[in-house]
């Protein structure tokens, strides 16, 4: 697929995430992406025919995002142990403070069928298999990955969210038990 046709696929994606971001799923609709992405409904539909393909496409698209960001921070961190526990905090850190595009990914797939549920459930099984081997305790690295998805499900249900300054402490400290565990 020609470049052309890719910058027009991530505009969809962005614009139909931002419009759930701000709005919630109640207000996506076609209509809704093609007038914020300023396109015709006509191109809307040549890439997403219909509403179903374009909520999966969102939902991989975000969760695409966040293992690049997951990747690219572990091969900047100069670490070796611990690296992928680090990456993993500091790609949820970003994701979280950036309107948690993760939690629409996952709602997204919530809604479809179980082929892009098991798509996305794969993918992180192997961001969890890095945690497993990445020299740390792996209850350490277990506690990590508990306590990030505690994050997300908290901010996901609305429930009990952790004010900024908190999250920010907690994710110094996952850091650190990176670096010495306890």
């Amino acid at each position: 697929m020609d470049s052309k046709a890719n910058e027009k696929r991530e505009l969809i994606l962005r614009t139909a995430t931002q419009i759930v971001l701000d709005s919630g799923f109640h207000s996506l609709t076609l209509d809704a992406v093609a007038k914020r992405a300023g396109i015709s409904k006509g191109g809307l539909l040549y890439h997403y025919p219909n509403k179903d393909l374009l909520i999966k496409g969102i939902a991989i698209y975000i969760f695409d995002e966040f293992c690049h960001n997951f990747k690219s921070f572990a091969e900047k961190d100069p670490i070796e142990k611990g690296k992928w526990s680090r990456a993993l905090i500091e790609a949820s850190k970003f994701d979280l403070e950036h309107n948690a595009e993760l939690n629409v990914g996952i709602s997204a797939a919530a809604l479809l069928n179980s082929g892009v549920v098991q798509n996305i459930s794969e993918s992180y099984q192997s961001i969890l298999t890095k945690l497993e081997d990445d020299g740390i305790n792996r209850v350490t690295a277990m506690i990590i990955r508990l306590v990030l998805d505690g994050l997300y499900y908290s901010q996901l249900l609305n429930v009990a969210q952790v004010e900024k300054e908190m999250q920010e402490a907690v994710f110094q400290q996952l850091v650190k038990m990176t670096i010495k565990e306890e």
